[in-house]
């Protein structure tokens, strides 16, 4: 059962400038280390209203708003540049998107949403990787939410690394997991003697009558 929200509690760690490599341990802790192992198979579909396409360097333009899917993996943003494989121009390396902000989200193993956005989002498909960069956030759906100028997340383990801007912090906010409600009390067998019901103490104004 869940808490009501007035009995929510934010958990907020303010980290200083650099990289919190930390985040593998944490977060394996607080359940985000279980990403979609099923995505990287899939194939990647893009859609843009314009698209121009170069053979030599394998890069492809595309603008007039960008949707990318991959299994439960998605990212759109206002314009996008992707990269193919030099060796085979049907395989995507790729793909960074553009916008103001960016998005993207994806759906865990055990089915929950996470999703983030940024100015930049840079998918980096044959690492397994998302690098939002710029104003980025990453929010796991009922968990956390993380906060940093640039976030790198993984596609396949589900880890996060992040950096902050110069003289600026990371910002986490960890959502604890609602404790279940206490079980009610077991009905007396059949047969048993009620309990006699203690009788209430006198109050002040009744103590000292006859």
């Amino acid at each position: 059962m869940s808490m009501p929200r007035s009995h929510r509690i934010r958990a907020r760690i303010d980290l200083p400038v650099g990289r919190f490599v930390l985040f593998a341990a944490m977060l394996a802790v607080c359940g985000l280390a279980q990403a979609k192992q099923s995505d990287k198979n899939q194939p990647i579909n893009i859609e843009a209203g314009h698209a121009t396409a170069s053979q030599q360097s394998g890069k492809i333009i595309l603008t007039g708003g960008v949707k990318m899917d991959q299994g439960s993996f998605h990212a759109d943003g206002a314009q996008a540049t992707g990269y193919t494989d030099p060796d085979d121009s049907s395989q995507w390396q790729r793909v960074v998107l553009t916008g103001s902000p960016s998005h993207f989200q994806q759906t865990q193993d055990n089915g929950t949403l996470v999703h983030g956005q940024a100015a930049t989002i840079d998918y980096k498909v044959s690492e397994n990787t998302v690098i939002l960069t710029g104003n980025a956030t990453v929010v796991q759906q009922g968990r956390g939410t993380f906060h940093g100028e640039k976030l790198v997340y993984n596609t396949d383990t589900g880890e996060i690394e992040g950096t902050a801007a110069a003289g600026g912090r990371v910002h986490i906010t960890l959502q604890p997991r609602s404790k279940p409600a206490p079980a009610s009390a077991k009905p007396a067998p059949p047969g048993a003697p009620a309990s006699t019901p203690t009788s209430a103490p006198a109050s002040a104004s009744t103590a000292g009558t006859h």
